[in-house]
């Protein structure tokens, strides 16, 4: 099966509506629709901050404006669509556009799915240290956007992290390859910055070798969120892919498994 793997394209609102409502493609959209069907993948795999999040409401009419229908899309939200609103707020939203698509598999909400027997698991995963909770539950950034700030503290910060790896571990399945797709890098080798405190730009220092992959099937590891690229078995037995596009620097990735 060949996926195509797509991060981080933080389209513009105004590219977003122009594609829905007038059928009329920005660039970048326009750029990313090409690739799209250059490459002719059997799915596609998208790792979020994909839309603003007062367009999650859109996403799959969104993710439909540059491919096409009969592809399987298998999803992750990322930081950005959560940001200036609740959790479960996000994910209620989240959840209506599951009826608008059932090509398109929300990991954040099943957990996994099955295709082409490839086990896809994953979901956002929750956090590095660039969040903040209000009192009224509302998700925000740090002034500064300052990364370092570990928040293993912060008990919603524990139950975002417990809702994503509790799901994933219970969607597991011997005997088949697994790709696990997630926005947060689930390894810190996959973080693709230097040793400094970018080194922590993921909650999850090791997720890898908490999950029970079986070591008898070719495993994947595709991620996003740093804006770094990061290809290859940097994490040992695992094909890793952290696609790196960079906002309007699109990069993509084309994984045969």
């Amino acid at each position: 099966m060949r996926l195509l793997c797509l991060s981080d394209l933080h389209l513009r609102s105004e590219a977003v509506v122009a594609a829905i409502d007038r059928q009329r493609l920005s660039p970048f959209l326009a750029q990313i629709a090409a690739t799209v069907a250059e490459v002719s993948p059997d799915a596609v795999v998208v790792t979020g901050d994909t839309v603003s999040p007062a367009q999650v409401r859109l996403l799959s009419a969104t993710l439909r404006t540059f491919i096409p229908a009969e592809l399987p899309v298998v999803a992750t939200l990322g930081n950005h669509e959560f940001w200036g609103r609740t959790f479960e707020g996000t994910l209620a939203k989240l959840k209506e556009q599951t009826l608008a698509d059932s090509n398109i598999f929300y990991l954040d909400l099943i957990g996994a799915v099955e295709l082409d027997g490839v086990n896809f698991v994953g979901g956002t995963l929750f956090f590095d240290g660039s969040m903040r909770i209000r009192d009224n539950q509302r998700i925000d950034q740090w002034d500064g956007w300052q990364d370092w700030r570990i928040v293993d503290i912060e008990s919603r910060y524990m139950e975002f992290k417990a809702y994503y790896v509790d799901m994933i571990r219970a969607k597991m399945k011997p005997g088949m390859p697994t790709a696990l797709c997630t926005h947060h890098v689930p390894h810190v080798r996959l973080n693709g910055h230097e040793p400094s405190h970018y080194s922590f730009y993921t909650g999850m220092k090791d997720l890898v070798h908490e999950l029970p992959f079986d070591p008898m099937f070719n495993n994947y590891l595709i991620c996003g969120h740093t804006h770094r690229r990061v290809i290859g078995e940097v994490v040992p037995g695992f094909m890793g892919v952290n696609v790196g596009s960079d906002y309007d620097d699109l990069k993509t990735f084309t994984l045969e498994v």
